[in-house]
């Protein structure tokens, strides 16, 4: 069997590569890097913006399809979104080791998400600040969510490119970053405190990453996220190998 590092990092890997209207003219676009609106094709020719409340935007987005046909598509766009060039949110993955043990542990959060109406599972994640590094929205969105403090010194986080969510719905895109958790730090130790914000229920478990991550997954109440569970599988895969 690999090790468990290497397992990890593998089912990462898979996670990675497999969360008043307005006319904006989109002839140079950075999916369209071309000057000639009219040669290239796919592309996409503008977007009009339908409806917006606080956090989230319908758009209309006028495109040119591969045959030169005129297309439209409606997309759902974060309010917040600083920059088309930049992620909007980080997928963390806690790696917990304390020394002496060979348990590879990682933290699952469980919240009530009112879209789906029910409870989720979930890696903890969160939107990135405006001037805000990848490495730094996950260390502070880790200790938010769940308590713990990750280590940026001794073994800085790794982050992925940027990847895409659900790009038939929305151009929500994230950044997974892998950060390891010293259960030594006198901070980590018992069960830490997150720090909330109004209106946000949070429930933090422990998963030893040896002994089955996908049954845990399987076996809970809560709907997991497709992305956990794809690095659930990949482990899976992994250790059977």
């Amino acid at each position: 069997m690999p090790p468990a590092d290497t397992l990890i990092l593998w089912a990462f890997l898979i996670v990675i590569v497999t969360h008043g209207s307005t006319v904006v003219s989109m002839s140079n676009t950075p999916s369209n890097p071309t000057s000639s609106k009219n040669s290239v094709v796919p592309r996409i020719d503008s977007v009009t913006q339908i409806a917006s409340t606080k956090w989230l935007a319908l758009q209309t987005i006028d495109y040119t399809d591969e045959t030169g046909t005129s297309r439209k598509w409606d997309v759902a766009t974060r309010t917040t979104k600083s920059s088309s060039d930049k992620a909007d949110a980080v997928v963390i993955v806690p790696l917990l080791r304390k020394s002496g043990s060979a348990n590879l542990e990682t933290l699952l959060v469980t919240q009530y998400r009112p879209p789906l109406g029910r409870s989720t599972i979930e890696f903890p994640a969160g939107l990135i600040d405006k001037d805000e590094s990848p490495e730094n929205a996950a260390l502070r969105e880790l200790r938010e969510e769940t308590g713990y403090i990750g280590e940026k010194c001794k073994i800085i986080p790794q982050v992925s490119r940027e990847v895409c969510m659900s790009p038939g719905l929305t151009d929500e895109s994230v950044h997974c970053v892998l950060v390891e958790v010293d259960l030594d730090n006198p901070y980590n130790v018992g069960t830490p405190t997150p720090d909330l914000d109004d209106g946000e229920y949070v429930t933090v478990t422990r998963v030893n990453l040896k002994e089955g991550l996908k049954k845990v997954l399987d076996d809970g109440e809560g709907m997991p996220i497709m992305g956990l569970y794809l690095f659930a599988m990949g482990l899976d895969i992994g250790m059977s190998l």
